[in-house]
C-alpha cells in the first residue's frame, strides 16, 4: 500500500524545527554533477539521552534548462516521504527555480546511535569539519520523525543560494537562446554524442569538436563516461 499523505502541517513543522548547521563551501556546478557529504543529527530521546546520527552522500546533477516537469520525479533514494515533498514544493516554491531544473539522490551511508544530546554532537562535527576545511560537507540537526524532509529542505536552500551563479553561468554562455552559435554547436555536439555511443570510432572525432567548440569542460563528465563504456 502507498504511504500516507503527510498533511502540510505536519511538514511545516518539520521544516521550522531544521536547521542547517553547516552549508558547503562551494555551490552547486554549473556544468557537472555535484556531491556533498552531509552528517544528520536528530534526538531520538532526552532521559536517557540517544541521538541518531545519519551520514550518506548527496548526489546533485548538472541543472537542466527549464522543461514543463520541473518537480516530477526529482528526488530518489528519500523513501516514501519524497513524493509529499514534491507536492509541497511545486505548491510552495515553483517560483524559485523558473529557468532551470534541478535532480538529486540521496544515499544514506549509516545511521548511527549516539548518547550525546543532539545540538552538541551537531556542533562537535561542524568543529571538526571546519579544522579540516572540509569543502563539500553539510551538518544538518532536524527531528527524528521526518528526518528526510529535514534533509530535502536542506538541499532546497543550497539549491537556492547556488541558482543565480548557475543561471547567470548558462547565460553567459548563451544557453537560453536557441539561436546563438554556442547554441548550435551543443546541438551538434549532443548529435554526434549520440553517434558515438553506437560507433566507438566516432569518440575521436567528438573529442576534437568539443576542443574546437571550446566545450570540452562542459561535456567532460559524458566525454569521459563515454570512454568507460567503450572500453568495458
Amino acid at each position: 500500500m502507498p504511504a500516507p499523505r503527510r498533511p502540510y502541517n505536519y511538514l511545516w513543522d518539520t521544516l521550522r524545527h531544521t536547521t542547517v548547521l553547516r552549508f558547503p563551501r562551494h555551490r552547486l556546478a554549473t556544468f557537472g554533477r555535484t556531491e556533498i557529504h552531509y552528517q544528520l543529527v536528530s534526538a531520538v530521546s532526552n532521559q536517557p539521552v540517544l541521538t541518531h546520527l545519519r551520514t550518506g552522500l548527496v548526489i546533485a546533477e548538472r541543472p537542466q534548462i527549464l522543461t514543463p516537469d520541473l518537480f516530477s520525479q526529482r528526488f530518489q533514494g528519500f523513501g516514501d516521504e519524497a513524493s509529499a515533498f514534491e507536492r509541497f514544493l511545486k505548491d510552495n516554491f515553483s517560483d524559485t527555480f523558473r529557468g532551470l531544473e534541478y535532480s538529486f539522490r540521496n544515499e544514506l551511508k549509516s545511521t548511527e546511535p549516539h548518547r550525546t544530546e543532539a545540538g552538541e554532537l551537531a556542533k562537535n562535527i561542524r568543529r571538526d569539519l571546519d579544522a579540516r576545511d572540509v569543502a563539500r560537507a553539510a551538518v544538518i540537526v532536524g527531528p527524528e520523525n521526518g528526518w528526510s524532509f529535514s534533509l530535502m529542505k536542506f538541499i532546497l536552500e543550497e539549491t537556492s543560494q547556488s541558482f543565480a551563479v548557475n543561471l547567470r553561468e548558462l547565460d553567459e554562455r548563451g544557453l537560453f537562446n536557441p539561436d546563438s552559435s554556442d547554441e548550435r554547436n551543443r546541438r551538434e555536439v549532443n548529435a554526434l554524442f549520440r553517434k558515438a555511443e553506437s560507433d566507438p570510432a566516432l569518440i575521436k572525432p567528438l573529442a576534437g569538436l568539443l576542443n574546437k567548440t571550446r566545450l570540452f569542460d562542459e561535456f567532460q563528465d559524458r566525454f569521459f563516461s563515454l570512454i568507460n563504456r567503450a572500453r568495458a
